[in-house]
């Protein structure tokens, strides 16, 4: 018999406390349609439709819990309340709506004594004054916010006040007091000294933070920690925020199939519930298309971002000088960059697209000119990311200018930067131009070594327009058709992984991984084509050999390392260039790699039909990206082999 709840009230109260989201909803849900809920208590009913994602509930209720403080004659909390139903509809793209809120809120407390109230106006407005670019009154705001914390015992008020101020001396360029006040407030919310709101509050603002600077290692850090809050706590409403940052990690570090995925799916998620935030989502989603070279679909993504409220540059910008478009290109790159008020850190994210389209235009001045902002930008945040980008925007401007040598070293620079961060695509497109700058200095032996290592590296991205055009620039060597056997490894989870192991103790880890699967190829006479520090991309003669070589590198890893390797196997026809391969069989190979499971061997049926002393289980049509007809696959039973 079930368990008759003789006060759901006070049994919903207790549930919050526990952190028990579900529980709270329901039981304060069923008290709501049962009686009138004291205004305490349709916030909290409030809090728990946030939590539990109920979030048309959550606006329903809070607009309810206003109304019935004001009738009470509570001004202070029913300001508050208007104060986050202002915050929500800024989220919905209600901007008239929100402003209304505030205004009424900021109405009501100029009414009454101080309060903490006071303190969350505070905030609220200091968020607006950002969107502004008054970044003076942002401090200010932050600072008074900060104060009325401290003098009434809230914490989650002083520390949340705190990292505004942070936020603003950051964006105008003050970043070593910034970054104290914001490793100051993300010390508390680590300490667990907040509500679990504010908490999650500080994270995202903390990832922001790194975000904007380019210090995508530290945001990928505390984007796992924003997620681990959000497991541990069984919030249900925020998973997608969390998204939208790893997806921005994933495709700097160049994984560019599991960005698109998070992106994705963020952008699904908020679509209803936080449209501002979703269009950050479909915004990232567009630029993972356009470097996969999904034009059409990037276009798609970048209407998307725009329908919710989120600027699609520079990526639109980029796109329409994918497309050729070069006089669109550069009217609306200017147009972004026109709005010189804005903060550091946000044309900072601009500034390298606009170099680029600039040097394609052959407005060199105009290029030089956002290569040096761009420059002193990387000189105030000191981020490997902003240097290796400027550097590449000054050895862009320098090969346009006929400094073959100048620009070599510019984007030698670039290479270190990136390479020491983990930022694959960007690596393979430093490559390329560094080729582009060997061929023009005369040292042809040495571009095409740098063009082949961008090549492979593109493919293996699955950066197919960026591989051809690659390809474009080896016409010169000597080049064959050839059938081989392609071989693609890739580390399940590698970055989550990293982040729980000390630098050395991974370092010694992905030296064992390497050592392991080289010696292993070598044995099985496969030729390693590119390596990006968590997989391989082998080529073989013999298909058997290749299937061996991964029951091998399996078996090892399961028995010695501790993760899980996906391997994919294709036979086809590709264009051999030296020592690299080009074409569709290697895409459909760099595929199927992408599609296998953990420890999953996952092989086109058409290469295993050719292999009969192999058994395969699972067969399957799957969708490949860039391939229109499915393709099928099966499994390479292994562990028994």
């Amino acid at each position: 018999m079930a368990q008759v709840i003789e006060d759901p009230v006070q049994a919903g109260r207790e549930a919050l406390q526990r952190r028990a989201w579900n529980e709270a909803w329901d039981l304060l849900s069923t008290a709501d349609e049962n009686s009138e809920l004291a205004p305490e208590d349709l916030e909290l009913l409030g809090q728990a439709a946030q939590w539990t994602g109920h979030f048309q509930e959550w606006l329903a209720t809070a607009e309810r819990a206003y109304a019935r403080y004001l009738e009470a004659g509570n001004r202070p909390r029913a300001a508050y309340m208007a104060t986050e139903l202002a915050h929500e509809y800024k989220n919905q793209l209600q901007p008239s709506v929100a402003s209304g809120w505030l205004s009424r809120a900021k109405r009501l407390l100029d009414e009454e004594p101080e309060s903490a109230e006071h303190g969350y106006w505070a905030i609220q407005r200091a968020l607006v004054a950002l969107g502004e670019h008054d970044f003076d009154q942002v401090f200010a705001l932050g600072k008074q916010a900060e104060e009325i914390g401290r003098r009434f015992g809230d914490r989650s008020l002083e520390v949340r006040a705190i990292q505004r101020q942070g936020n603003a001396l950051i964006a105008k360029g003050d970043v070593s007091e910034g970054k104290l006040l914001l490793d100051e407030a993300a010390a508390a919310a680590l300490g667990g000294e907040l509500d679990p709101y504010s908490t999650l509050v500080v994270y995202c603002n903390t990832i922001g933070d790194c975000r904007d600077r380019a210090d995508f290692d530290s945001a990928g850090e505390w984007t796992d920690r924003a997620h681990a809050l959000c497991e541990a706590n069984s919030m249900s409403a925020f998973p997608g925020m969390c998204r939208v940052n790893h997806a921005e990690v994933m495709k700097y570090k160049g994984r560019l199939s599991e960005a698109h995925d998070l992106a994705g799916r963020a952008g699904e998620e908020l679509r209803h519930w936080a449209p501002r935030i979703a269009g950050a989502a479909f915004y990232e989603l567009g630029e993972v298309r356009l470097r996969l070279g999904e034009l059409a679909q990037a276009e798609q993504a970048f209407r998307e971002a725009d329908e919710y409220g989120a600027a699609p540059e520079p990526g639109l910008s980029l796109l329409r000088l994918a497309r050729g478009d070069m006089k669109g290109a550069l009217a609306s790159i200017r147009r972004a960059l026109s709005d010189d008020t804005a903060a550091i850190p946000a044309r900072a994210r601009l500034l390298p697209a606009g170099v680029e389209i600039a040097v394609a235009g052959g407005e060199l001045e105009t290029a030089d000119r956002w290569a040096q902002e761009l420059t002193a930008a990387a000189d105030v945040y000191q981020t490997s990311a902003l240097k290796a980008a400027a550097a590449f925007a000054r050895g862009q401007v320098q090969l346009a200018a006929g400094a073959a040598d100048d620009a070599f070293n510019s984007f030698r620079e670039a290479r270190t930067e990136w390479e020491s961060t983990g930022a694959t695509y960007d690596v393979a497109r430093v490559r390329e131009e560094l080729g582009v700058a060997l061929r023009a200095s005369g040292d042809e032996e040495r571009a095409i070594w740098e063009f082949q290592a961008a090549a492979a590296r593109f493919e293996r991205l699955g950066a197919v327009r960026d591989a051809e055009r690659v390809a474009g620039h080896l016409t010169r060597d000597v080049s064959k058709e050839v059938m081989k056997t392609f071989l693609f490894t890739d580390i399940v989870g590698s970055t989550a992984l990293a982040s729980r192991l000390e630098d050395r103790h991974w370092d010694n880890v992905l030296r064992h991984h390497d050592e392991t699967l080289r010696k292993i190829f070598a044995e099985h006479d496969g030729q390693v084509v590119d390596h990006t520090g968590d997989g391989f991309f082998t080529a073989f003669e013999d298909g058997s050999a290749a299937v061996k070589a991964a029951v091998e590198v399996q078996k090892s890893v399961a028995d010695d390392l501790p993760f899980d390797l996906r391997i994919g196997l294709h036979t086809d026809g590709a264009l051999q260039r030296q020592e690299n391969y080009h074409g569709k069989g290697v895409h459909a190979a760099a595929r199927i790699g992408a599609a296998a499971e953990a420890q999953e061997i996952l092989a086109s049926r058409a290469t295993m039909e050719q292999l009969g002393q192999f058994k395969v289980t699972n067969p399957r049509p799957i969708a490949l990206k860039g391939f229109e007809e499915p393709v099928d696959v099966c499994s390479v039973e292994w562990r028994s082999a």
